[in-house]
């Protein structure tokens, strides 16, 4: 397997259009991109480095002539809704990958209120992120929106463009027919005591099982020259902005609420109600 370099993935960050000061989401798949050097901090090195942040933990200092950037992952753990009880702290990210759980449990690392859809976070935006206790993790005033008020990239390592959840801001804005609120009882951990705490999701109807495939957006994207794409050795690694992609998936979803349903009911219309 082709191996890939701290050094390589800096060239290529920046050559996508990446700088000091800039804000990034990043959903990972690296087992597509080749065997790095020394494992997810091969990633984690490059990014900091390009967007300037600090990381003591792993010997890297900030530029202090340049603005400081921050990295975002998403730390998601549904165990909440099964009654287990969410503590920012220790509970792990669950099918994010391991660059997301990497970034979790760095010592510089803090992470949103929501116990379900949580965002791992370092850098400038930390302490901003991080207070945004919402009841859905998408609501105004959420962390993600504040992604998007902040005009955040979105950086795909290996990841398919089906992995962004960005996608659940949109759905709950436009208030697609595939899915509803739910509310969840639980326990959380704050300030080291368990306190009882009730959060909601906007989920996926399970009587209707939508299957989504939401390539019209890096289609629309890319149209528009909004989508920036390099190759990595066996995979591919992409750079576009939060807010396009939120404009996007809104601009379909206005036109036809199912239209990322593969498996739309034979009743569904295609044409949203007035």
């Amino acid at each position: 397997m082709r191996e890939v370099t701290e050094s390589q993935l800096v060239e290529l960050f920046v050559e996508l259009g990446l700088q000091a000061g800039d804000r990034a989401l990043v959903h990972s798949a690296l087992q597509f991109l080749g065997r790095p050097a020394q494992g997810a901090h091969t990633y984690l090195r490059a990014i900091c480095r390009v967007l300037n942040i600090p990381l003591p933990s792993q010997s890297l200092a900030m530029e202090p002539q340049l603005p400081e950037g921050c990295l975002v992952v998403p730390a998601f753990n549904f165990a909440f809704a099964r009654g287990e009880t969410y503590d920012p702290l220790l509970t792990p990210s669950c099918g994010m990958g391991v660059f997301s759980e990497l970034v979790r449990q760095l010592p510089e690392a803090s992470r949103t209120p929501h116990p379900l859809q949580s965002l791992a976070v370092i850098g400038c935006d930390a302490s901003d992120l991080s207070g945004r206790d919402t009841s859905s993790a998408f609501d105004s005033g959420s962390a993600f929106e504040r992604l998007l008020e902040l005009d955040y990239s979105v950086l795909l390592l290996g990841a398919d463009i089906q992995s962004v959840s960005l996608l659940h801001y949109s759905e709950l804005h436009q208030q697609v027919p595939y899915r509803y609120w739910k509310t969840f009882p639980g326990k959380v951990v704050r300030d080291g005591k368990v306190r009882p705490h009730t959060y909601r999701m906007y989920v996926r109807d399970l009587d209707l099982d939508p299957r989504l495939d939401i390539h019209a957006i890096q289609d629309l994207l890319q149209t528009r020259g909004q989508w920036r794409q390099l190759a990595l050795n066996y995979g591919q690694v992409a750079l576009f902005r939060a807010r396009d992609f939120v404009a996007a998936a809104d601009e379909l979803l206005e036109d036809d609420p199912w239209v990322f349903v593969t498996n739309r009911p034979e009743s569904a219309s295609r044409a949203k109600p007035a």
